[in-house]
């Protein structure tokens, strides 16, 4: 067979098997766009769900932390409202939040509701960042609640005479009818019963927010009065101390115009 016959004979078959090779190239199932599309939509199904499980684990692994900061902060106020002492931001901050001031505010908000939704208890601000413990039961008769009953006892005399007297006392005056009372005398506060008074009028009873100092003359701060402190003002009332003297008597509460007066107008102004 001569060399140009062989050449033409060899390109034939070239021919043959290029074209034999793309029949089956082109007869086996390949992806085509639609198939590609599909497969691209699932990887981003995926994707978005792997995301949205972690973003939800994450809001959980919040609101899980969110929540025992709350059960964390109620324990701290039972505990420290034993004492009947304010208790201050700053404790809360530093020995439950781990110095986080940041989130104090929100924290708080959601502890106020849960005191009163479930213990039924009212967290007070009774100064800047200060706060006290108080039932939120009504009750017409006092509750002063005390570990050692002597210094209700103490307490309850005091507050029913600063009332009594005009909501104001100035310390001989209060000094005067502990004495008048038995409870003191020449200047010797210490009782069998009560201990310390001086201690307790003067430090103990103002610091829990029983007392309240009232400076009555700016240029001297040993000039001032005792009144109702913002504790008393929330665990007792003008009513049942009128009502204390009152049944001492054996009459109205009416009979004391002044006092009543008092109380009518501070019951307007609580409603």
């Amino acid at each position: 067979m001569s060399s140009r016959k062989r050449g033409s004979q060899n390109s034939q078959n070239s021919r043959s098997i290029r074209e034999s090779s793309e029949d089956i190239f082109l007869s086996q199932d390949l992806p085509g766009p639609s198939s590609q599309t599909n497969r691209s939509s699932q990887r981003c199904t995926r994707n978005s769900n792997l995301r949205e499980s972690q973003f939800m684990s994450s809001q959980d692994m919040e609101t899980q932390k969110k929540m025992q900061l709350i059960s964390n902060v109620i324990r701290y106020l039972f505990v420290a409202d034993r004492t009947k002492h304010p208790i201050q931001k700053t404790q809360i901050v530093k020995n439950v939040l781990g110095g986080n001031g940041k989130i104090f505010r929100q924290i708080i908000e959601s502890v106020i509701r849960e005191l009163s939704e479930v213990f039924g208890y009212k967290l007070i601000e009774v100064e800047s960042n200060k706060y006290i413990l108080m039932n939120e039961i009504e009750n017409k008769l006092p509750h002063l609640i005390f570990q050692h009953n002597y210094k209700q006892v103490l307490l309850y005399l005091i507050l029913v005479h600063i009332f009594m007297y005009g909501e104001s006392c100035k310390e001989e005056i209060l000094w005067n009818f502990l004495e008048n009372l038995g409870i003191i005398s020449d200047n010797n506060f210490q009782h069998k019963y009560f201990g310390d008074v001086e201690h307790l009028v003067t430090v103990e009873f103002v610091n829990q927010r029983y007392l309240e100092k009232i400076i009555t003359n700016k240029n001297d701060p040993t000039q001032f009065e005792y009144a109702w402190g913002s504790r008393a003002r929330n665990e007792f009332t003008y009513r049942s101390a009128l009502q204390f003297v009152a049944d001492i008597y054996g009459c109205s509460i009416k009979k004391w115009k002044l006092q009543y007066n008092a109380m009518i107008e501070d019951e307007q102004e609580n409603e």
